[in-house]
Formats: structure tokens, sequence, C-alpha cells
């Protein structure tokens, strides 16, 4: 597959790489020491220490270099797929069924990426003993099998996770008998059917816009973030993203109460999709006179209340998860704008005496990055007609991630699905962009891979810019360079 003004690949080929992509990443995380995937006995059918599976003779160099290969080739593909669908290339149905082909291998894999799982596991028989999540972690389920596929690191962590989720976990850890194998493939199991229903919904809202759904196929149920880090890793963000588009979906068809209804019951698995109920009442009405926005406000601000006190109340969960919203943000890494900005404010205050700790410094970003998503939903809900209110939302919530305290790869699909329903050509560009960055995200070192690749191109845009203003002439030809080379990438993707 030449990527540099080559021609569109065959279907043959392209089902061919995404079959061995998915068999290389599958293969390596057979390895002893992958880090891919968990390797503690009750995890997974085979691929763990003493079990069956075990690929004792690939270990080390050999097994990451499986798995990069495998990571890299299925990266490609799928942006050979998108080049091909640009192009009006392949059926829905085939696009079916080479989707189909590349990732039904990955279904015999463990978890991959993530050990997020194995604490909804023990979340949810924490639920089912009549332990709130909201006050205690798995920690306190004591020597069980729920507990030893638990990462430690949130052995202690009170769950931030709404009232609906905590429930659905308690009645499968019920309905399988408190066997914690068997419900942590049962929570799989439905995130990869509300991954599906994600591709689904997605298409049905591109058609209702007049767009192709073909494109939200490809952009939205074949990219790789909701593949490996909704279906495969099972995150519950998978749910909270299809209520989200079933949500939107009701709304475009004339069902607005019906869309509150979906989008509220959305954040009542996390908070975050509550953001799309003030986008509804703020479209309710044509223009942005505030005045007349006020009613629709009240209006479903109170449906929503009414649903989020409805889901507390019914599921006899409470509201504590509200006091736990900061739990995420115990995790650190150097992606992470806010975190950078304070590592680095700390270190070169140090150097002249003026240190005022980590924590502190990180405290006041943490609260500028929270100002600016703020001013930015601010301003696409006021151009939300302009975008639409699709693209506002996911604008949004894309926004809410990158200034907040932590960045998951399964959190950057929150607003990238949104905004690749209905996409733009360079909204098709920014979306392969930011899932290659997503990805890359989620891999061993791969944040602070991220986080240096942010820092040079920051760092050479900030001297091409200087020597610009300096008069030097070859900040021209680096900028007549980089111009040529998005160009060139824009017509590629």
């Amino acid at each position: 597959m030449r990527l540099l003004h080559g021609e569109l690949p065959s279907r043959p080929l392209l089902v061919g790489a995404g079959v061995i992509s998915s068999l290389l990443v599958v293969i390596s995380s057979l390895a002893p020491d992958s880090p891919i995937t968990s390797k503690i006995p009750g995890s997974w059918f085979f691929g763990i220490p003493g079990g069956p599976g075990t690929l004792n003779f690939l270990s080390g160099l050999s097994g990451q270099l499986l798995f990069y290969l495998g990571f890299a080739l299925g990266l490609v593909a799928w942006f050979e797929l998108v080049r091909s669908v640009r192009s009006s290339r392949f059926s829905m149905r085939e696009l079916v069924g080479v989707g189909l082909a590349w990732f039904a291998p990955l279904v015999v894999a463990g978890p991959l990426y993530s050990r997020d799982v194995y604490s909804y596991a023990a979340i949810g028989e924490m639920v089912s003993r009549h332990i709130s999540p909201y006050l205690y972690g798995p920690n306190i389920l004591g020597a069980t099998p729920y507990l030893n596929t638990v990462d430690p690191f949130w052995g202690n962590a009170p769950a931030p996770y709404g009232p609906i989720f905590l429930w659905l976990s308690g009645v499968l850890a019920e309905i399988t008998r408190h066997d914690a194998f068997v419900t942590m493939l049962a929570l799989r199991v439905l995130a990869i059917g509300a991954t599906i229903a994600i591709a689904v919904l997605a298409m049905k809202v591109a058609k209702a816009k007049g767009k192709d759904p073909r494109l939200a196929l490809v952009l939205v149920g074949l990219n790789p973030l909701l593949v490996f880090h909704l279906a495969s890793s099972a995150h519950n963000d998978a749910y909270m993203i299809a209520l989200l588009l079933a949500g939107l979906l009701a709304f475009y068809r004339r069902h607005p109460i019906l869309a509150v209804v979906l989008m509220s019951l959305a954040a009542a698995v996390k908070i975050p999709a509550i953001i799309g109920v003030a986008f509804l009442a703020w479209s309710a009405t044509p223009g942005n006179n505030i005045k007349t926005k006020v009613k629709p406000a009240l209006i479903y601000g109170a449906i929503s209340m009414v649903t989020l006190a409805s889901a507390s109340l019914v599921t006899g969960i409470g509201w504590g998860w509200i006091n736990n919203l900061g739990t995420p943000g115990m995790a650190r890494s150097p992606a992470v704008p806010t975190m950078a900005a304070a590592a680095w404010s700390d270190r070169i205050f140090s150097l002249v005496g003026l240190s005022l700790g980590f924590n502190n410094w990180l405290t006041v970003y943490r609260a500028a990055g929270f100002l600016v998503a703020g001013l930015v939903a601010l301003y696409f809900l006021y151009r939300s007609e302009r975008y639409g209110i699709d693209k506002a939302i996911g604008f949004t919530l894309l926004a809410l991630v990158l200034f907040g305290p932590v960045i998951q790869p399964w959190y950057i699909a929150w607003g990238l699905v949104l905004v690749a329903m209905s996409p733009t050509p360079r909204t098709i560009n920014g979306v392969v962009m930011v899932s290659v960055f997503g990805m890359l995200l989620g891999i061993p070192y791969g944040p602070s891979i991220v986080a240096w690749t942010v820092y040079v191109m920051l760092g050479l845009g900030a001297a091409v810019y200087l020597m610009d203003r300096l008069g030097f002439r070859v900040a021209t030809g680096v900028r007549n360079w980089a111009g040529q080379s998005v160009a060139r990438f824009s017509h590629l993707a």
C-alpha cells in the first residue's frame, strides 16, 4: 500500500492487511511479559502464567516487535480504508465485511490496553453485596477473585460512575452468580454491543443530516479507538456514547423530550454527557437571543434533573458519585497539557528559587484548564447553528478532555465520535490525526511519545515564527515546506 500518491489498494489487500495486523497484536498479547493485556491468573482464558496459549518463546524484543508491527499496519490499513471510502469505493455491505474480518481475531484476545473492566466487575460485586462503591474502593472486598485482577492503583479509589452503570454491574454480578471472570466477560460482551450500537447510530445520524453513512461507519465504527478502547477494553464510555447518540438522533427526529431523557441517562453513566442537554436546550429555539433560551433551559433542565434523580432513586445507589468526579485525576500523564505546564513551571521557577511546589502549580493550571474548557463550551454553544449541534457537542467534549485533569484514549472517543459522524473534508483529516495520537497514548510509553512530539512541534513552530519576525528567509522556506506537507496529507486523507 503506497501512501504517497499511490493507487488505492484492492479490497483483498485491505482485508489481508487488517487481519494480519489483528493477528500480530493477538499473538504479541500472548507473550509472558506483554504489557498490553493482563497477565494475572483469572484474567482470560489463555496467555496467562501457567495457563494455555502462553508463548514462552516470544518475549522481550520479539514480542514488542510483533506488537508494533501489528499496531502500525492496522493504522495504515485504516488510513487506506478511509481514503478508499472518500473515493466512493466499497459498498456498505463490503465495508461491514472488511470490519468483521479485521476485528474478529481481537475477540479471542483478552481485554487490551487497560484493566478497567476488572475494576468494573469488582464494583458490580460490591453493589450486589450492598457495599457502596461511592464510599469504598474494591479493596474492601478482601481476598476474593474479583480483587485479584484489579489494578492496585485503583484499589482504594471510590467510583466516579453514575448509578445506571453501577446498577448494571451489580445485576451482572448477581446473574453470573458472583463469578469474577464471567462478570468481566459479560461486561465485555455488553461493551462490544454498545460499540456496535454506536456505529449503527452514527450512520443513522449521518443519514438524517444528508451525509454519507459509509464515512460514518469507517470513521466511527471502524475507528481503532472504538475497536480497541471501547470494545476490546470494555470501557463503560461505550454506554455513555451510545445513549448520547441515541438522544441526538431522537432530537433530529423531533422528539426533544426523549432526547433529553436519553442524554440524561448517558450522564447517569458518566457525567460529561450532561453537556449534551445544555446544547439541546440552547438549540430548542433558533438564534442566539438569550431571552428565548430561558424557558427551554428551565424545562429541559427540570426533565434532566428528574431523570437523574429517578435513576438514583430507582437503583437505590444515590448521588455519591458527584463527590467522586475527581477520582480519574489521580492518574498523571505527561501528555496532559495542564500537568505538563505545571511541571515546566515548577522546574523553571525552581531555578530562580521561587518554587511553589508541583501540586500548587497543578491546582492553578487545572483551574485554568477548566476555565478555558468552559469558554470553549460557550463559544460552541453560541455557534452551534453554524457548526451543527453534533459537532458543537463533539468539539466541546474534546476541549473538556484536552484541558481537563487527565487524557485517556477512550476519553478522546467522546467528542471524536460526534465530530466524525457527518464530516467535512477538513474534519476527516482532523479525525484521522486525533485518532492516531489517541492510539499512541494507549501504547507503552505512549504518553511520553505524544508529549514530546507536541513539545517539539510547538518548539519548531515558535522558532520558525521568531525567525520569520527577524527576517530570516529560512523561516519562509520552512513554512512553505510545512504548508505543502499539510496539503499533501489533506489530499491523501
